[in-house]
C-alpha cells in the first residue's frame, strides 16, 4: 500500500526485518567526492547510487558576492535537514494512516562568518529553524504530534540537536 507517497508495505517490512535481527539496522553512509580544479565550473562532484544508476551532486564554494554555478555546501546541508525532517514527519503520517495532501518545508540557518575568515569567535552558525506547513485529512494535534515525532526521530535533526562524535583524517598521498 501507498499513502503521501510512502510504500507502507516497505517500511513495515524493514521495521520487521530490524525487530527479527537488530543488526539490519546499523549501517554506515558514505559519499566520496572529488574537488574539481577547472577553472569556471563547479567544484565538488560525488556520484552515488540509486535505484536505476547513479546520481551526480555538484557543488559550488560559497560564493559571498552572489550564487556560485552550483549550490553551495550550505544549501546540501539545509536540504538534508528539510528532507530527512519531511520524510519522517510524512513516514510516520503514513504509518498512522494518515492522508496529507501537501507538505512545505523551509528550514533556516542564522550563519556568522567571522570566525571562518580569523576576524573573531563568533559561533558560525547560531540557530537552526523549521517551518513546516501542512494540509489534509489530518487535526493540529496529530499534526503537532507528528512534528515532535519527527523532532526525536529525524536523523537530521538529531545532528543538530546533539554533538556527535567526528574523527577526521587527512593524509597527503
Amino acid at each position: 500500500m501507498t499513502l503521501n507517497n510512502i510504500d507502507t508495505a516497505q517500511v513495515i517490512a524493514y521495521k520487521e526485518e530490524i525487530r527479527a535481527k537488530p543488526a539490519e539496522a546499523k549501517f554506515t553512509a558514505k559519499i566520496e567526492g572529488d574537488w574539481l580544479f577547472e577553472d569556471g565550473g563547479s567544484q565538488f562532484r560525488s556520484t552515488v547510487k540509486v535505484k536505476d544508476g547513479t546520481y551526480t551532486m555538484e557543488a559550488s564554494h560559497p560564493n559571498f558576492a552572489g550564487p556560485g554555478v552550483r549550490p553551495g555546501p550550505m544549501a546540501f546541508g539545509l536540504f538534508w535537514f528539510a528532507a530527512c525532517y519531511s520524510s519522517t514527519f510524512v513516514t510516520e503520517a503514513a504509518m498512522r494512516n494518515l492522508r496529507l495532501t501537501s507538505v512545505k518545508t523551509r528550514v533556516e540557518a542564522d550563519l556568522d562568518y567571522t570566525a571562518q575568515f580569523d576576524l573573531g569567535e563568533c559561533p558560525l552558525i547560531t540557530e537552526y529553524r523549521v517551518i513546516m506547513d501542512v494540509s489534509g485529512d489530518v487535526t493540529d494535534i496529530q499534526v503537532q504530534d507528528l512534528k515532535e515525532y519527527a523532532l526525536g526521530k529525524c536523523m537530521g535533526m538529531f545532528t543538530i540537536k546533539h554533538a556527535i562524535v567526528l574523527k577526521a583524517d587527512v593524509r597527503l598521498r
